[in-house]
């Protein structure tokens, strides 16, 4: 076995310190391991200084500094390498689930939404939190780390905004224009002055904004500024006054116009009847404690649901997918009774949310009770 000399320790612990070790007792550590490696390898035939080269990459991944920086954080951060663990399978899971629950949507199968809500949660909430504080703890300028929090800040404000637009929730634009002046008031200058003081950065920096500026105006593009409310609103009072049509037309006194068929009005009535309970069915399905709920606050809360109001309808076994298939019948029966063509099927309520579904067999009642009152 070869012994080294005082002379050639001296060069190791040297270069040791060279390489960014500067904790006395690391350099002591590794000097001794790599000292016990070139007394059990080393021939007195190689070249010292070449010999101690080709090992020395043993032991570190990219620089040998990145053992001091493991060891900091090991003692500041005791749980460092727990939170690592986390921070990969949250975010392994979100992206596989974000991905499942595209297809889920697409497919409009059952537990999209539950999916989508599941991986934001968690990306939001556990995988950008641990990150930040990760990268936090290894970053030593104030500058680096404020970008790493605005950066995680709008991380999870645009990832929330996003759900809360797939979700129909609201609050969605505030949360997309919060998400927006993060980027582009706090995160953006902060990255670009910094990053450009520095002539190492300074390339990537300038491309790294200009693509950050590109994303963030695609971004700002799609946001509707005047926001959804008053479109909800626009369709709510176009529903209502659909119903007050109709509900106009049912109070109609049939001596105050033509003769009305009596078979015909009878077959209206009853058919009108069927319509009105499916639709209290629907809307006490989404109600919290499962009462009658009217359906404008239906609409306005609950419109966004699809997939229950689907089941509901089409299920074998869906509290309403009887009473549909027996409207369908009556329709085809009034049809034939009146004479004329309505051109309405279940179908045309099929994979619609509560509010299309609602405002489908408000369409329906009206087009019923104008038969009514045009025959005689």
């Amino acid at each position: 076995m070869y012994v080294l000399t005082d002379e050639q320790i001296a060069f190791i612990r040297n270069d040791i310190r060279r390489n960014g070790i500067e904790l006395e007792e690391l350099q002591l550590d590794l000097l001794d391991h790599i000292c016990c490696v070139i007394e059990t390898e080393y021939t007195a035939e190689n070249n010292f200084e070449a010999f101690y080269r080709s090992i020395l990459p043993r032991f570190y991944k990219r620089s040998l500094r990145e053992i001091e920086e493991e060891t900091h954080l090991l003692l500041t951060f005791k749980n460092y390498y727990a939170m690592k663990k986390i921070m990969i399978i949250s975010g392994t899971f979100s992206a596989f689930t974000v991905l499942i629950g595209s297809l889920f949507k697409v497919m409009h199968w059952p537990g999209a939404a539950m999916l989508f809500v599941l991986a934001i949660a968690l990306f939001s909430f556990v995988f950008l939190p641990i990150l930040s504080v990760i990268r936090i703890k290894e970053q030593t300028k104030t500058k680096d780390k404020i970008v790493i929090i605005a950066a995680a800040i709008f991380g999870s404000a645009i990832s929330l905004a996003i759900l809360f637009k797939v979700m129909h929730w609201p609050f969605a634009n505030i949360l997309w224009t919060i998400s927006l002046g993060i980027l582009f008031f706090l995160f953006l200058p902060i990255y670009f002055f910094g990053g450009i003081r520095n002539p190492e950065t300074k390339t990537n920096t300038i491309v790294s904004s200009i693509l950050i500026l590109i994303a963030g105006g695609l971004l700002f593009l799609i946001t509707n500024l005047r926001g959804s409310h008053a479109f909800d609103e626009a369709i709510v009072n176009a529903d209502q006054q659909i119903v007050e049509n109709y509900q106009l037309l049912s109070q109609k006194n049939p001596s105050d116009t033509v003769a009305i068929h009596p078979t015909i009005n009878e077959k209206a009535t009853e058919l009108c009847a069927l319509i009105e309970t499916l639709k209290v069915k629907l809307t006490s399905s989404v109600s919290n404690d499962g009462k009658d709920m009217k359906e404008a606050t239906a609409v306005l809360l609950k419109g966004h649901l699809t997939e229950p109001i689907q089941t509901q309808l089409f299920d074998k076994n869906g509290i309403a997918s009887a009473r549909l298939k027996t409207i369908q019948l009556n329709v085809k029966a009034f049809e034939k009774l009146a004479n004329t063509k309505i051109n309405w099927n279940a179908q045309q309520v099929k994979d619609l949310p509560l509010s299309y579904v609602l405002r489908n067999l408000n369409l329906l009642l009206l087009r019923i009770r104008i038969l009514q009152h045009t025959n005689h």
